[in-house]
Formats: structure tokens, C-alpha cells, sequence
């Protein structure tokens, strides 16, 4: 058994649907612009991965470009919703998704995240793929997405990337000077 099903995942291993079953559910991605980062295998290796967390994941597709990805619980930090932070994709209504038990418990609304599912092989991966992957047709503001980067042995790791580029300062003016008198950028010199 995988280490994810040791801890307190193991009733979620129970409820996993099987791998044959969820290739079943996937529909042909057809068209010019099909994006080959994952094959179904990285596609399963996700929701195996979301679904022992309990983050409910649910298959979604893309058509244009071509990609799968999923909807899943986000993981809220204490207090975040209190502040108001929403950098998600909006909670569908209608019941288009399972709220997760403990949050529908607490009444709080849930708040659900675009997860991307990408091969630790994939060559592709370029800047240009990443802005593609934005391109959600059914959430076309997201502020982020988390990419799903699957290795080999099926492990993912779960990677936030953001829909901008934040510059590490706010211009050339705010970088401290080259040459400091009296001494390095560190501060004055011992050396004397």
C-alpha cells in the first residue's frame, strides 16, 4: 500500500474509484491544441493523491487548449476567510461539487482550486505552456492555479503558481548601492 493510504487515509482508500473505472470517464482530447503534460496514469496518481486528503477532487476538462485538470477543496488557512483572501476559483452552486464533510459541517463556504496535473518528464513545460494553462474556460479569472507535478514512482507534489510575475523589487533605485563608504554592502570592514 502506498504511503499515503497509511495514516488516516486508509477508509479513503476504500472509496477511491479504480483506475480502469477512471479511464472510462475520460473523454478523447481532440483538436489543434491538445497540451501533452501528463498521461492518464499522472492523471490518476492526482486524484489518488487529492482524494486521500480529502480535498474532493473532481475531473474536469479543458477544451481549448486541450488539458485535463481537477477541482479540489483548497486547504484554508486559520482565519483566511475571516480576512476575506479569496485567490481561488469561485465555489460552483447549483451542486456541481461536494463541499467537504468538515467545512459543510462548520457552514462555511468552500472554496475550490484549479489543480493541473503535470509529468516530472514533461519537456514541455515553458512559459508559454503555463500561460495556456490559465486559460480555463469555465474559470477564466483565476488569480492561480496549483500545478500537480507527478514523478514516476506516482508521488505528486503540489505546486502554487500565480497568473503574474511579481518583480523582486520595486525598481532599480531600491537596490542598495554597489559601493558603500566605510566599508562592503555588508557594513564596515574589520580589515584595517
Amino acid at each position: 500500500m502506498y504511503r499515503r493510504w497509511q495514516k488516516e487515509a486508509v477508509d479513503k482508500y476504500r472509496t477511491l474509484e479504480s483506475f480502469n473505472t477512471f479511464l472510462s470517464r475520460l473523454t478523447p482530447l481532440t483538436g489543434p491544441n491538445v497540451l501533452r503534460a501528463c498521461d492518464p496514469a499522472d492523471l490518476y496518481s492526482v486524484l489518488s493523491a487529492l482524494h486521500s486528503k480529502d480535498r474532493n477532487p473532481e475531473l474536469q476538462v479543458n477544451n481549448n487548449p486541450g488539458f485535463y485538470y481537477f477541482l479540489a477543496d483548497a486547504v484554508q488557512p486559520p482565519g483566511s476567510e475571516a480576512a476575506g483572501v479569496d485567490m481561488g476559483v469561485p465555489v460552483p452552486t447549483g451542486g456541481e461539487a461536494a463541499a467537504s464533510p468538515a467545512a459543510a459541517a462548520a457552514g462555511a463556504p468552500v472554496r475550490r482550486e484549479a489543480v493541473i496535473p503535470v509529468s516530472s518528464k514533461c519537456t514541455l513545460l515553458t512559459t508559454d505552456l503555463l500561460a495556456q494553462m490559465f486559460k480555463l474556460e469555465a474559470h477564466p479569472n483565476v488569480s492561480h492555479i496549483l500545478l500537480a507535478i507527478v514523478d514516476d514512482d506516482g508521488s505528486a507534489s503540489l505546486v502554487r503558481v500565480f497568473n503574474y510575475i511579481q518583480p523582486p523589487f520595486e525598481g532599480p533605485e531600491t537596490l542598495p548601492p554597489l559601493d558603500v563608504e566605510g566599508g562592503g554592502v555588508g557594513g564596515e570592514s574589520d580589515d584595517d
